[in-house]
């Protein structure tokens, strides 16, 4: 049996018993820090499923993410679609009703109502002022004008564009004040400006309050189904 004095001694014998080596660190470094590497691999495999895992949920997560975006964007485009119908009912119903309200419209002005102005004659104003410094996107929408009336001052005859929606904005505003200003071209007579609503939003209200242009308000009331 060889005899181990010194540290030589004992490396010797370890690099002649080979098989002493696992004994020999068992003893020193204790069971536990002898199953570190293996505990370490099984937790590298576990951490790799767990991350398989979450990959896996990010993954479901991103369609989750991309069905739901493509659900709100359908949503919304359809909503969209719904309040542009609603509008449009609201706006045809704010026209019937402004033309209807035509005398009271001339009355708010101190004006007396004679007509309103039939399309056709609207036509031919459009055709007449073809030689004039106007657009040909411009005449088709005075063409097209909401409400135009004829009106009477004494002796004076008197016009006054309508613009009707039913929250008016500016472009309202815009649109009166054109077609005012074709009708006086045309007819070299005074014109007036003016918009009929429910509502205004807050620029066009900021007009009317300055007195830029008159404002028939239409009761919310009048403009339901009966």
């Amino acid at each position: 049996m060889a005899m181990i004095n010194t540290e030589a001694d004992f490396l010797r014998a370890l690099s002649e018993h080979p098989e002493w080596k696992a004994s020999v660190r068992a003893q020193i470094l204790g069971e536990e820090l002898l199953q570190l590497p293996v505990q370490f691999q099984a937790f590298v495999q576990q951490q790799q499923q767990f991350n398989d895992r979450m990959q896996e949920f990010v993954e479901q997560q991103r369609e989750f993410n991309d069905q739901q975006r493509r659900f709100n964007d359908r949503f919304e485009a359809r909503m969209d679609r719904i309040e542009g119908d609603i509008s449009v009912v609201k706006g045809g119903h704010a026209r019937s009703r402004g033309v209807d309200a035509a005398p009271a419209i001339a009355d708010d002005l101190g004006l007396e109502y004679i007509r309103t102005v039939p399309r056709a004659e609207l036509v031919a104003i459009a055709r007449a002022l073809i030689d004039a410094d106007i657009t040909a996107g411009d005449r088709r929408s005075f063409r097209d004008a909401d409400l135009i009336i004829e009106a009477a001052s004494g002796a004076e005859a008197v016009y006054v564009a309508v613009e009707m929606s039913y929250t008016a904005d500016r472009r309202d505003f815009d649109r009166a004040e054109r077609y005012a200003r074709y009708l006086a071209q045309y007819t070299g007579g005074p014109a007036h400006a003016a918009v009929a609503s429910v509502r205004n939003d807050h620029e066009l209200q900021s007009l009317i309050d300055a007195g830029d242009i008159h404002w028939h308000q239409l009761a919310e009331r009048d403009l339901q189904a009966a």
